[in-house]
């Protein structure tokens, strides 16, 4: 944790800002510091970025008005409220992406559109729903200040590993109903594939706006209806898996990733240049996904049967919910690669 992440956090239990920081470890690391061009990395950047920083690696956070110690472990301050549930484990735990490969960074400004690099420059940045980081790591590499919260341990981990080298990215573990931070913090938050795995979405909506400051801008990312086929394997698979031990389920994504791999991946890149078969690989089952290594397509199947999605969105839903709460420049966009999903943005008045 770096030091300047206490300015922005709150008590989640009782909202008080006196928070007293103390620490039992410290390390120097040496990290990079974001650039307005977006190209960096330990390999490729000038020396000049590099710069050395303070972290907390051990320690806690204690409120002063009720009492309450959290844990700062592994270099992540653990946030969340007494009675809030933590995330479920997941096999993106083991997920170290590529920062070289340009899919990685396509898929990231895809699903934000229409946010562009510049969107990020000199912002102060909520990821909520962090998962493991690949979106922080982009919206700092931008030039972003970013605050990464999700409440599963494994998500929080996972994205303090992928973006350890970035300066401007700092991790906490917190509840996305009652964050440990402080009202109209941030210019820009955004919460991308979240809301649709959650018991009461729009709530997190609501507590999402309090996070924007006047003129700061809330961007989404949500599954759109899922119908037929699509919808009924994904129910019966769901149905056979959602209580099998880790392991198990682990031996059943390789296979379902194999079988994907082998009759929707490999057919799409090969078809899927010639006009009269695009027609036809287009409606494979996440052909979309024969960009990603096999480790991550093991990753998605595994997280997407164990972790249930909740609620369905549309359009009409999200701007509804936009102009309801006061939003300028609602724009909703429908987005169809393997399945439908929508791009909702707005700005906070």
């Amino acid at each position: 944790m770096k030091y300047n992440l206490v300015q922005w956090l709150l008590c989640p239990e009782c909202g008080s800002t006196s928070l007293s920081l103390k620490t039992t470890k410290v390390e120097k690391r040496s990290q990079f510091s974001s650039t307005s061009a977006g190209k960096m990395g330990p390999d490729d950047d000038p020396e000049d970025a590099r710069r050395a920083v303070d972290e907390v690696i051990e320690g806690a956070l204690s409120c002063d008005g009720c009492r309450l110690v959290y844990p700062i472990r592994e270099g992540i301050p653990r946030m969340m409220p007494s009675e809030a549930v933590a995330g479920p484990p997941t096999h993106h735990r083991y997920t170290e992406f590529d920062t070289a490969v340009p899919e990685w960074e396509a898929n990231f400004l895809d699903i934000a559109e229409p946010l562009v690099p510049k969107s990020f420059l000199g912002q102060r940045v909520l990821d909520a729903g962090c998962g493991f980081g690949r979106h922080a790591f982009f919206a700092a590499r931008y030039g972003a200040e970013v605050v990464a919260l999700d409440s599963s341990s494994d998500a929080v981990e996972a994205t303090r590993r992928n973006t350890k080298n970035l300066s401007s990215v700092h991790v906490i573990q917190g509840d996305i109903y009652r964050p440990p931070l402080r009202e109209g913090t941030f210019d820009l938050t955004y919460s991308f594939g979240v809301l649709h795995h959650l018991d009461d979405p729009h709530e997190a909506f609501k507590v999402l706006t309090r996070t924007l400051r006047p003129g700061g801008r809330l961007s989404l990312f949500v599954y759109g209806p899922r119908q037929g086929a699509t919808a009924a394997a994904n129910n019966a698979l769901r149905g056979v898996t959602a209580d099998m031990e880790a392991d198990q389920l682990e031996k059943v994504s390789r296979v379902i990733a194999s079988g994907l791999r082998m009759f929707s991946h490999t057919p799409y890149r090969m078809l899927r240049g010639m006009p009269i078969a695009r027609s036809v690989v287009n409606h494979l089952p996440v052909h979309d996904h024969h960009q990603w290594p096999f480790g991550v397509v093991v990753a998605d199947v595994y997280d997407r049967l164990r972790i249930p999605v909740k609620h369905w969105f549309t359009g009409e839903k999200l701007e509804s919910w936009l102009t309801t709460e006061g939003y300028a420049d609602v724009q909703v966009t429908r987005r169809v690669r393997n399945n439908e999903t929508f791009r909702a943005t707005g700005v906070r008045r």
